[in-house]
């Protein structure tokens, strides 16, 4: 059996706080073993058809710029290629009824939005009316560009899509 961590919502909302830190470079702990933790869980995630594979691979791409730019060590940088490498072998190919996901759009400024998208992948509690106030515009963050970043993408079901998850796995570090 894989090594595979399970995680509460509230494990996942310290995981995506750490991982939303060492992308910011304000992260306290030891990031490249952060980073590392995250490249192994989506190996296994991915390997096991886990449900937690968005988040993994999501949580890798929120880290992308400490992982390509601050370049932690080449063990890190390899094991975190691999993963999203895993991540789009397994799911590049699934068939989806989307007409577009997330991934098409992919830059940087899109990073700062991020974390509402794990904390909403983290939180399978919340019910279809949460969802649907995340939707509603007066929930948006107020970073210019949001309106055109969120509408018509906050469903589990689009961020969630094996197509998303390779498109961002490809386009890593974005």
């Amino acid at each position: 059996m894989s090594d595979l961590e399970t995680a509460t919502p509230a494990e996942w909302d310290d995981l995506i706080d750490e991982w939303d830190e060492i992308r910011h470079g304000f992260y306290l702990g030891d990031a490249p073993a952060m980073v590392l933790r995250c490249a192994r869980n989506l190996e296994a995630s991915v390997a096991a058809g886990g449900p937690d594979t968005a988040l993994w691979t999501l949580g890798l791409v929120l880290t992308g710029p400490y992982v390509i730019y601050a370049r932690p060590d080449a063990a890190a940088e390899a094991r975190v290629l691999e993963a999203m490498g895993a991540v789009e072998r397994a799911l590049g190919q699934v068939p989806c009824a989307h007409e577009t996901h997330p991934c098409d759009d992919v830059s940087g400024a899109d990073l700062d939005n991020f974390r509402y998208v794990l904390e909403m992948l983290a939180h399978p509690e919340r019910d279809a009316d949460h969802e649907a106030a995340l939707a509603d515009e007066e929930n948006w963050p107020d970073e210019e560009g949001a309106r055109s970043w969120f509408e018509g993408r906050m469903t589990r079901e689009i961020w969630t899509c094996p197509r998303n998850l390779a498109g961002f796995a490809r386009a890593f570090p974005g």
